[in-house]
């Protein structure tokens, strides 16, 4: 997956501090359509670069593929978790199973607030700068 961003800082060498502005479903072409309002945000990493960079660079960052799988845990498992919990326990009244429902889908929520501490504890996903534009 890649990105575009722009340097920020570089803390040493081979690193760069860089600012990622959030993708979203829209193109933010307010002016267009005037719908929600709203401004992207953005967020800094800390990327790997073999390349010389400088402050106020932009550059396309490349994320490897643990960010599907990252995606994949966030937005699959609680929908999932949610359709077991509903859908096994036939035997109960349909109160009873929205009720498990419920907890499946929050169990998987846990499970994706788990899994992104953990990630940003450890850092597990790396970031590279693959080219300057």
């Amino acid at each position: 997956m890649t990105q575009i961003a722009t340097v920020t800082g570089i803390p040493g060498p081979g690193t760069a501090l860089v600012a990622v502005v959030r993708q979203s479903a829209c193109a933010h072409d307010c002016g267009e359509c005037a719908g929600c309002g709203g401004k992207p945000g953005s967020f800094t990493v800390r990327a790997e670069t073999e390349i010389s960079v400088s402050i106020g660079d932009k550059v396309e960052l490349y994320s490897g593929v643990e960010i599907l799988g990252i995606a994949a845990l966030v937005y699959l498992a609680p929908v999932a978790l949610f359709l077991l919990g509903y859908l096994l326990p036939s035997a109960l009244p349909e109160g009873g199973r929205y009720l498990c429902g419920g907890l499946g889908f929050l169990l998987g929520l846990a499970g994706a607030v788990w899994y992104d501490r953990r990630v940003r504890r450890t850092g597990a996903v790396v970031y590279r700068v693959a080219r300057k534009l």
